[in-house]
């Protein structure tokens, strides 16, 4: 996943969490609001109302009272009195009804009070209506007892209803510290929630951006040191991580450029010091190989000296071509391209080493893969008397290294569809076919730290090596536009054995 992709989910996550937060809190907002202050001004407007309709009753009762207590201190019957307080009780109830009516149009009112409720109050108020008239058409002190009872019969349903309203005002207020509880804990997950979201956050810049930006100013500040062999670490795949990928590729190719010029300093230093030495070698060896040739001729046949010049001139021979060896492992090599059989080349060196191998008792295995067919033998181009020297050199050194007794395995083996490494990571090169030579023994490991030095022109480990015979193999195979690499140790216990593998296409040209 790429660095803005990882970005884009973490905004979503923060846009979604503050997006959530809003939208609880608004929810709650309006769920308190319709849960709580709307039935609380429902409540208000009810009670406001039973409020005045108790006041118009008490009232109601009041004059009748004072109408009575006139009567009775007067002892006689006062018509305009009783006519002046009927009609004000009636004005009274007037206002009841009106009452009752704006009870009866107000949102919830028969949820708090019951459903018969209005219709129980409208009776009540219509009993006091039919009584008040006819208290006054018929004077009598009874009438008014039974106006004062209705009276206080809705009085007391008002009270009930109160009673009921006041009940469900505590539920409202119980119903309130739950909701405040649950409200809480909404907001307690949500905080929650949001803090896990930023914790994520700051986890992830840091893991994803900060840590490869710090490395990669570390990195830097290597380089500008000249360490380019401590890679920066790599967290993700994302761009950073590319970039991470891509700086240490680029510390690698920058340290072999720097092993290149190096090595190609050292190889100019030293050419020049072998072209030098070969020089003074060659005029007295020349001499030396003269002299013997002059004494040679005036040796009578079947003197015995004549077998010691034979042998100085051989070994001024030798050191000559020894000399050679010198030259081209530090001068470019140019290959005679012929066609060839790898199978009867790897035979050929095999057969000259056969004598070196049983003086050490050692024993030389020779096997070809299925791809080697000895009934028609595989067709190759290249140098063959370049190639037979790398594989002299290697196998020498094989025998020399094996123990005595030991086994040295040659395996020979052709691939006809792939190309080596080098060959198939470059566009430009198509796959090509290959044949591949494995060459191992049971002698003492070569440390993992060298695997590329000994490859190195003069780099040797011995006291009497020259470091030229697996630099020049290293330079013949590499000019057949091969490879050739370094298995060691085989066996990991006991830290021996050691397999060189060439890779050499069938054609170098293509």
């Amino acid at each position: 996943m790429c660095l803005r992709s990882k970005i884009s989910i973490v905004l979503a996550l923060l846009i979604a969490t503050l997006i959530t937060n809003l939208s609880m809190s608004m929810w709650n907002i309006r769920f308190l609001e319709r849960e709580l202050s709307e039935p609380l001004l429902s409540m208000q407007s009810i009670m406001t109302r039973l409020h005045l309709m108790k006041r118009t009753g008490e009232e109601q009762t009041d004059l009748i009272l004072d109408a009575l207590a006139a009567q009775s201190k007067q002892g006689q019957y006062d018509p305009d009195r009783i006519s002046s307080v009927n009609s004000t009780i009636q004005e009274l109830e007037v206002d009841s009804q009106t009452l009752l009516n704006e009870l009866d149009s107000l949102t919830g009112v028969m949820l708090r009070s019951g459903v018969t409720t209005i219709d129980n109050l409208r009776d009540r108020s219509a009993q006091i209506t039919e009584a008040s008239t006819t208290w006054s058409a018929l004077q009598d002190p009874q009438d008014a007892q039974r106006l004062m009872e209705l009276i206080d019969r809705r009085h007391e349903l008002i009270e009930a209803i109160e009673g009921q309203i006041l009940q469900d005002a505590q539920l409202a207020s119980d119903f309130g510290e739950e909701m405040k509880s649950r409200t809480n804990l909404i907001l307690l997950v949500t905080l929650i929630g949001a803090l896990a979201i930023t914790l994520l956050t700051i986890v992830f810049i840091r893991r994803s951006i900060l840590s490869p930006i710090e490395e990669l100013r570390d990195g830097a500040a290597r380089f500008g040191k000249g360490d380019f062999t401590n890679p920066i670490s790599v967290y993700t795949n994302d761009e950073l991580g590319q970039l991470s990928t891509e700086f240490n590729q680029m510390g690698i190719r920058i340290q072999d450029m720097q092993e290149e010029r190096i090595e190609q300093g050292r190889l100019a230093a030293m050419g020049e010091m072998t072209e030098r030495t070969v020089h003074n070698f060659r005029t007295p060896l020349a001499s030396i190989r003269a002299f013997s040739e002059v004494v040679l001729e005036d040796l009578e046949p079947g003197s015995p000296s004549r077998d010691f010049q034979e042998r100085i001139i051989k070994t001024v021979d030798r050191f000559e071509l020894k000399l050679k060896d010198m030259l081209r492992a530090s001068s470019p090599l140019e290959l005679n391209l012929t066609t060839y059989d790898p199978a009867e080349l790897v035979e050929s060196v095999i057969e000259d080493h056969q004598g070196a191998a049983q003086s050490k008792q050692q024993c030389i295995e020779f096997h070809t893969g299925s791809a080697i067919d000895q009934s028609q033998p595989l067709s190759a181009i290249g140098d063959p008397q370049h190639l037979n020297h790398a594989i002299t050199s290697i196998l020498s050194n094989a025998i020399e290294f094996a123990p005595y007794g030991s086994t040295i395995s040659i395996d020979l083996d052709a691939n006809l569809n792939q190309a080596p490494a080098q060959q198939s990571t470059d566009p430009l090169n198509p796959k090509i076919p290959y044949w591949t030579l494995r060459i191992a023994n049971q002698g003492p490991m070569i440390p993992h730290d060298l695997h590329r030095s000994i490859f190195r022109p003069y780099f040797t480990t011995r006291k009497s090596g020259t470091g030229i015979g697996l630099a020049m193999s290293h330079k013949v195979i590499m000019q057949h536009r091969g490879e050739i690499s370094v298995e060691s140790p085989l066996n990991a216990s006991e830290s021996t054995g050691c397999a060189f593998t060439m890779l050499i296409p069938l054609n170098p040209a293509t």
